[in-house]
């Protein structure tokens, strides 16, 4: 327990994460200078002397006394080699003890209230976190992810943008080798096993889908833009299952399941607008459209604005999310409330039962919605 509550907000300056063979040569030099083998003023051996000593190369050795000059125990003047200017690192001024929030961006409103949903379980323990907006890097992510326990953070939930199989197997493999607890948010990765915490995207795709039918819709379509996230293909799920339970065959010129669309976590409504004109010329046979997240179902109401087609009256158009804009779109957005901040609140918990070394009952949480009835569909 701490007896403060507090958040440490940072943005993106963790620059990069030393491979393990460099950290164990910054910290054998620390070791030393801090233990007395060095005297402030003694110089170190050189960079050749150190590749030999450490077996290593030349250019590694170089880093490691680079990483000595950013804690501030040695400097390097031309001539005089590398001396020793202070015994002690600047390891103090840098011990945390908090749990970490690695997030895309704060402009998307899905992040910004999982954010929140941490931050409010954080403080009913009193437990300090800091939040670390990276983008869609994920690699910088990992890097970031792998350097965390150098600053006494204890664990990690992140929240990582992986478009390509290859790149979930990159970041399954990073955060095996970690060495603090992550629980992922919204995502699950092959052959991590890890702790997650999702929305239920079959149920929500289920219930928006349910929704359209119950008006009697039976021309319904569904449109994605970025079919390669794990709860997308599950809403994609829900939405087929509610078709077959009401004896609908899919049609395939009604669905679209964008793959190619990069994400962009500063600008996700002008983002999804590149996906929509291209499904809506293929679609105008339809009823009704379930988007799989409200930013693709804004950029839906706009185009149809522009080419005449009314909304409901023509075409019932439903998202998924409850965006703090959905409820300010022509017409208002009918849409599924997804609980962000539970997403945040129980990674959260779950991350401090990992480091209270309690148990987990399980390794996989689905948090589900409810349905929000407005105006467009």
């Amino acid at each position: 327990m701490h007896a403060h509550k507090e958040t440490v907000f940072y943005t993106n300056e963790m620059n990069f994460c030393p491979p393990k063979k460099l950290i164990g040569i910054f910290d054998n030099l620390r070791e030393q200078i801090a233990g007395g083998s060095f005297q402030k003023g003694d110089r170190l051996p050189t960079t050749i002397e150190l590749a030999k000593a450490f077996e290593c190369s030349v250019g590694m050795a170089s880093k490691a006394i680079s990483m000595l000059i950013h804690e501030g125990m040695v400097e390097q003047r031309r001539g005089l080699g590398t001396r020793v200017i202070k015994t002690t690192g600047k390891d103090h001024l840098m011990q945390l003890d908090a749990f970490a929030l690695i997030h895309p961006g704060d402009k998307h409103g899905g992040y910004w209230r999982m954010a929140k949903g941490f931050q409010d379980a954080a403080q009913d323990v009193n437990r300090r976190v800091m939040m670390l907006s990276v983008g869609t890097d994920f690699r910088r992510e990992a890097e970031i992810v792998g350097r965390l326990s150098e600053f006494d953070v204890k664990g990690a939930v992140v929240f990582p943008v992986l478009p390509t199989q290859k790149d979930r197997l990159y970041f399954a493999q990073m955060l095996t080798a970690c060495n603090i607890p992550v629980v992922l948010a919204d995502v699950t990765l092959p052959g991590f096993g890890g702790p997650a915490v999702m929305a239920d995207g079959f149920h929500a795709g289920y219930t928006m889908t349910r929704h359209l039918l119950a008006q009697g819709l039976r021309k319904i379509g569904f449109l994605t833009d970025y079919a390669w996230v794990p709860t997308i293909k599950d809403r994609y799920r829900g939405y087929r299952w509610a078709l077959q339970e009401a004896g609908i065959e899919e049609n395939p010129g009604s669905v679209m399941l964008e793959a190619s669309a990069q994400f962009d976590a500063e600008n996700p409504v002008q983002n999804s607008a590149l996906s929509v004109g291209k499904y809506l010329e293929t679609a105008r046979h339809l009823e009704g459209v379930v988007c799989s997240d409200d930013f693709l179902a804004m950029a839906c109401l706009a185009s149809l604005k522009k080419t005449g087609i009314r909304v409901p009256e023509d075409l019932r158009v439903v998202g998924i999310s409850d965006y703090a804009l959905s409820a300010k779109c022509e017409p208002p957005l009918t849409t599924y409330q997804v609980p962000f901040e539970r997403i945040g609140q129980e990674a959260f918990q779950m991350l401090n039962r990992l480091i209270q070394g309690e148990k987990l009952l399980t390794t996989e949480v689905l948090v589900q919605g409810d349905l929000v009835v407005r105006k467009s569909g």
